[in-house]
């Protein structure tokens, strides 16, 4: 699979290209506190499809993968980070067999809460198996 190949896939996720069009047009109306956000979470997940797809490449068949990650909020949109990388796995060779959400979740930054309140994302973990 080329570079190209997973672009395309990362640009293929309806839940991905919604945060980021809504992001794009807070950047457009000036609310948008930091436009660097916008290519940090665009790179963020190009690199991690990179990383699944070179896990499926060295992985066995039933070989298992545990993933601990966050969930994150930016201007108020909360990004399911789990969501967005499993659909990804499995479009990559990986089945998601679980995703545990931990009881303590993660508070969102000071300047969030300033402007959109207090919210409480989802820590996780998640188990995928290789196809």
């Amino acid at each position: 699979m080329s570079l190209e190949k997973i672009r395309k896939l990362v640009s293929e996720s309806k839940a991905l290209t919604a945060i980021l069009n809504f992001l794009r047009a807070e950047k457009e109306e000036h609310r948008l506190n930091n436009n660097a956000v916008i290519g940090m979470i665009e790179c963020y997940f190009f690199e991690m499809a990179v990383h699944i797809y070179q896990l499926a490449l060295v992985m066995k068949r039933h070989g298992k993968v545990y993933m601990v990650n966050d969930n994150v909020r930016y201007n108020g949109i909360t990004i399911p980070v789990d969501c967005i990388l499993s659909s990804m796995a499995e479009k990559l060779g990986f089945k998601c067999l679980k995703i545990w959400v931990l009881p303590e979740g993660k508070g969102n930054s000071s300047q969030q809460m300033k402007a959109h309140g207090r919210s409480e994302t989802r820590k996780c973990v998640y188990l995928w198996e290789r196809q």
